[in-house]
């Protein structure tokens, strides 16, 4: 018995190096644009001039970005890599490219507010809030996860758990990467000019 099963053993490590072997030699092939289930789709939110929508950014390479301007560290951190992101781009690069950081802190962060604290990240990346409602259904959209934590003992009074994913979306506005907060600049402007090259 021991005998037998060490030659099916054997002929199976025998199948799989095969099969190894011959996927080796192959060349790969470019990487396949996977978007989450349920995840995308056009929306309009307020920015500091009025409506501002997804689909307004039509051919350029939009990076997408939640948070809100109260965030003591992921949110800085996200904006502070998107800007070295850009900043690592070309001028033409950079003239295709914008960001929109939406608040998922309405109740504080006007449409004036956000585009403000956006701003000073970089003059690309455009600030939008709106109602709870509509800040409710975008974050839906793009599967952010966030809620209220309650800090009585702070002068804001509450602070938010959220998710930090950022979207790179093609010039059609349709899923072509994502990254963390904790992604690297470089990492960052290399599925830029990745989704700018599609």
């Amino acid at each position: 018995m021991a005998k037998t099963f060490g030659i099916i053993l054997l002929g199976l490590a025998a199948i799989l190096g095969g099969i190894w072997l011959a996927g080796s030699n192959q060349q790969p092939g470019p990487k396949p644009i996977t978007s989450p289930a349920g995840l995308g789709g056009d929306f309009t939110l307020q920015g500091a001039d009025g409506p501002v929508s997804l689909s307004d950014f039509r051919g350029k390479v939009v990076i997408l970005a939640y948070g809100y301007t109260s965030c003591p560290d992921v949110c800085p951190l996200t904006l502070s890599n998107i800007t070295l992101a850009l900043n690592s781009l070309t001028p033409a690069q950079q003239a295709q490219v914008a960001a929109l950081f939406v608040t998922l802190d309405p109740e504080r962060d006007t449409p004036a507010k956000t585009a403000e604290y956006a701003s000073h990240f970089h003059p690309n990346i455009v600030g939008l809030s709106g109602t709870p409602a509509q800040i409710a259904q975008v974050a839906k959209q793009y599967l952010v996860i966030y809620r209220k934590v309650p800090m009585p003992e702070s002068a804001l009074g509450y602070v938010l758990d959220h998710s930090s994913r950022m979207y790179v979306l093609d010039k059609q506005g349709n899923y072509s990467d994502s990254a963390s907060h904790t992604s690297s600049p470089q990492e960052l402007a290399a599925m830029i000019v990745t989704a700018l090259s599609r």
